[in-house]
C-alpha cells in the first residue's frame, strides 16, 4: 500500500483548502487545543467555534478550569450538548494539574488514563497538542481509509483484528514531523470531500488510486453499505421516538434558568416533554437522579404531603 502517496495528495489539498479554525494556531497552549478536542466530540463545529472562545475567556489556564465551581463550568457549556463533557473535562484538568503540576502528558499511554481520555481522544491531543505520529481514527479518518486503500465503507463492522491493522496503517502513513497537519487535512478532507452520504469522487484529488472510486455512479449518491444505526433508549413524544440523551439536556438546560428555584415536578416535566402526562415522572425522576448522581444537577425533593400525598415539588441546582 502506497501511504506516501495518499499522504502527499492529502496534504497538497489541504494546503489550498484548509479551513481558518481558532485551535489550530500555531504553537498554541495544549490546554487550549484540549478544550477544542472535548468540545468537538459530538458537536458541530460552527456551534463550537462559538463557545470555544468564550469558555476560554472564563477559563483561560488548565489552573482557571480545575480551580472553578462545577457549577459555573457546567452552566459555560451551556449549548453544546452532552453535558457530561464539562464534568469530565474540569475533572481531566483536576488530575492534569495534581499529577503532572499542569503539564499535559504528551503521549497516549498517559493520557487515556486521566479523566474523559479515551483512545481517539488521546491519539487526537497527542497529534494536534504535540505533533506526535500517534493515529486519531474518528470516523472521518475510518472512512477515509477504508474507501482508498480498501474500497469499501466504514459501516460495515469491523473486528478487533481489523482495528489493529487500521491503527498500523494510519501510523504507517503519518510523514514525519507531519502529525498535526495531517490529522488536520484528513478532517478538513472527510468534511469537505470524502462525505458520508454523498462523497464528491469527480472533484477528489485522489479519485486516480482510490479503491472506492471504481463503485461510485453519480446516479446512485447514497453511500454503498451503510449501517443501520441502533436505537437509543428513550420514549416517545407528540408519536415520535426521542433518545433519553436529548431530555438530560433539555432538564440541564432548564436547571441552567432555574437553579436554585423551587418548582414543581409537573413544570420541569411540561419544559422538557412535549406531551408530558402525570405518567411520565417515574421516567423524569429517575432521569434527574441520575443527573445528580453523575454529578450534572443537584435535585431536592420537598416532600411536603398534602391530601395524604407529596406535592411533587423540588429544589433545583448545577453541579453537586
Amino acid at each position: 500500500m502506497d501511504t506516501t502517496q495518499f499522504s502527499a495528495g492529502i496534504l497538497d489539498w489541504y494546503v489550498i483548502h484548509k479551513r481558518d479554525l481558532p485551535w489550530r494556531e500555531v504553537g498554541l497552549d495544549p490546554y487550549r487545543v484540549v478544550v477544542a478536542e472535548i468540545m468537538l466530540q459530538q458537536t458541530q463545529v460552527p456551534r463550537v467555534i462559538e463557545k470555544y472562545t468564550e469558555f476560554l475567556g472564563l477559563f483561560p489556564t488548565i489552573y482557571d478550569l480545575a480551580q472553578a465551581s462545577r457549577e459555573s463550568v457546567i452552566q459555560a457549556w451551556s449549548g453544546l450538548g452532552y453535558n457530561r463533557r464539562a464534568i469530565m473535562l474540569q475533572q481531566f484538568a483536576q488530575e492534569v494539574v495534581k499529577l503532572y503540576e499542569g503539564k499535559i502528558p504528551q503521549v497516549p499511554e498517559a493520557l487515556i488514563k486521566l479523566s474523559g481520555i479515551g483512545p481517539y481522544a488521546a491519539g487526537s491531543i497527542a497529534s494536534f497538542a504535540f505533533n506526535r505520529p500517534e493515529p486519531a481514527i474518528d470516523v472521518n479518518v475510518r472512512r477515509i481509509y477504508m474507501r482508498y486503500f480498501h474500497g469499501r465503507d466504514e459501516g460495515l463492522p469491523m473486528g478487533r483484528e481489523e482495528e489493529k491493522k487500521l491503527y498500523t496503517l494510519v501510523k504507517l502513513s503519518i510523514p514525519e514531523n507531519k502529525s498535526c497537519d495531517l490529522h488536520n487535512a484528513l478532517m478538513d478532507f472527510g468534511s469537505l470531500v470524502c462525505l458520508r452520504d454523498a462523497p464528491r469522487c469527480s472533484s477528489c484529488v485522489l479519485r486516480k488510486n482510490c479503491g472506492f472510486f471504481p463503485l461510485y455512479t453519480v446516479e446512485k449518491e447514497k453511500v454503498l453499505f451503510v449501517a443501520e444505526k441502533k436505537v437509543e433508549k428513550g420514549v416517545m413524544e407528540n408519536g415520535r421516538h426521542i433518545p433519553n440523551r436529548i431530555f438530560r439536556g433539555r432538564i440541564v438546560e432548564f436547571v441552567r434558568k432555574h437553579a436554585g428555584e423551587e418548582v414543581s415536578l409537573e413544570e420541569l416535566g411540561c419544559a422538557v416533554k412535549k406531551d408530558y402526562v402525570d405518567a411520565d415522572e417515574g421516567w423524569l425522576v429517575e432521569l434527574c437522579l441520575k443527573l445528580e448522581k453523575e454529578g450534572m444537577i443537584t435535585f431536592g425533593r420537598m416532600g411536603v404531603k398534602m391530601e395524604g400525598k407529596e406535592d411533587g415539588r423540588v429544589v433545583l441546582g448545577l453541579g453537586k
